[in-house]
């Protein structure tokens, strides 16, 4: 029968100590922070105080610095300038509603017994939209173009460029008369929305 050899031999793993579990917490916290960062900084809007407003000069040169030629200034000077007329059409085409108009009460219709021989003069049919927020990012147009549809109203995003800067408008209408627009603005109202009456010709 074989002997057995009771003397106690030294592990295998004596050299190496197990990782402690909160090391491995803290791998996985650290992990799970950097990606929420990352994704964070990826997906965040731009901060509105980065953004240029108006004209934006040259790069590289310095106001009042004049490296033109005299050739190259009557060259620009004979090029017209490009004629836009959008700037001309579109404050011919909206109004700003006063309070005053949206508060008098429509005119009831005439009965048809009245004057039959008689036509009224006619009156050009104004319309209404109300404008609820003038936004630069489409996607923040979509976004609230989307809330205001779950309010039950149909909105519409359109895009303007004024100044070299892209607005997006959200507005509500056509509407008819100035009871239609004042029933959709106090829905916007109850929900917590202004919107600016403009009266289209």
């Amino acid at each position: 029968m074989a002997r057995k050899d009771y003397k106690h031999r030294a592990s295998r793993n004596k050299g190496r100590k197990p990782v402690a579990i909160w090391v491995w917490l803290l791998i996985g916290f650290l992990a799970g922070a950097g990606t929420v960062g990352f994704l964070c900084l990826k997906f965040a809007p731009e901060p509105a105080g980065d953004r240029w407003i108006g004209d934006r000069p040259p790069p590289g040169k310095k106001p009042g610095a004049t490296t033109a030629s005299s050739g190259e200034t009557k060259r620009r000077s004979e090029v017209p300038p490009p004629s836009f007329d959008f700037y001309n059409l579109l404050p011919d085409q909206e109004v700003v509603v006063p309070e005053e108009e949206l508060n008098r009460p429509e005119m009831p219709a005439k009965d048809s017994r009245e004057k039959p021989h008689e036509k009224p003069p006619a009156q050009p049919q104004r319309k209404y939209m109300l404008q609820v927020s003038s936004v630069r990012s489409a996607r923040e147009a979509e976004a609230l173009k989307a809330k205001l549809a779950f309010l039950g109203l149909q909105a519409q995003v359109s895009q303007a460029r004024i100044k070299g800067v892209t607005w997006y408008r959200v507005r509500l209408g056509p509407f008819a008369s100035t009871a239609a627009m004042q029933k959709a603005r106090k829905r916007l109202a109850a929900s917590g929305y202004s919107a600016l009456p403009i009266a289209l010709k």
